[in-house]
């Protein structure tokens, strides 16, 4: 195939219930849970009201100023999938509006991520579906190519694979590396315990906070 060209199909490595699994944990848990290393940039920022979302990646990559694989991609979708956009960083001109994402609707995609601006900023918190984007424009895009679907992409400096998963909440959006899902789900259900117990010491006043003092004495502070 030729570079810039490409479009591959989709491929589905985990299964519904681990994707829905995913939905219910905080994507700071699952953040904490990979070393913090799996974050996408905090300027990818929701655009939605109640932006949780989780799904399949889709992996498209356009040139900045233009979405026309964009347009491939979206007649590509299934149902789950979110579909995550390299633009390079690219604010000056939006590939998604509303009437990308009423289509992405159409398609049953559950969220979409874009590396680059939005525009119908007034609309889009209105839709089904959230969007997680780094700006906000007026200008459109052109439809001229190239652009790659279903590749190796770059967004919100966090590498993505095609069937990687893609969480998203109001704290911003994190990259769960398909082959790792299954296995990492016990370690994060035990992150998720483990919080819920600090809480309700916390409440209770019976935290025990003397860690702190054994962790900077170990550092070399005099205290």
């Amino acid at each position: 195939m030729k570079l810039g060209y490409r479009i591959n199909r989709s491929e589905r490595y985990v299964s519904p219930e681990i994707v829905n699994a995913y939905a219910q944990i905080p994507t700071s848990i699952i953040s904490d849970g990979m070393e913090r290393m799996f974050a996408m940039d905090s300027r990818i920022r929701p655009f939605h009201a109640k932006p949780s979302m989780a799904g399949h990646a889709l992996t498209i990559h356009c040139p900045p100023g233009d979405n026309l694989v964009l347009q491939k991609a979206i007649e590509m979708a299934e149902p789950g999938d979110v579909l995550v956009l390299n633009m390079g960083g690219n604010t000056t001109q939006a590939p998604v509006g509303e009437i990308v994402v009423s289509n992405c609707i159409r398609r049953g995609a559950v969220g979409l991520v874009i590396d680059g601006a939005i525009r119908d900023s007034d609309i889009l918190p209105t839709l089904e579906i959230p969007v997680f984007a780094k700006g906000v424009t007026h200008r459109g895009c052109y439809k001229n190519g190239p652009g790659e679907i279903n590749v190796l992409i770059a967004c919100g400096g966090v590498v993505v694979r095609p069937g990687d998963i893609v969480v998203g909440d109001n704290d911003g959006v994190v990259i769960v590396p398909y082959e790792e899902a299954e296995g990492l789900l016990p370690k994060l259900s035990n992150l998720v315990e483990k919080e819920v117990q600090v809480l309700e010491q916390i409440k209770n006043r019976t935290i025990d906070r003397s860690w702190v003092d054994k962790e900077l004495k170990n550092k070399g502070f005099t205290i």
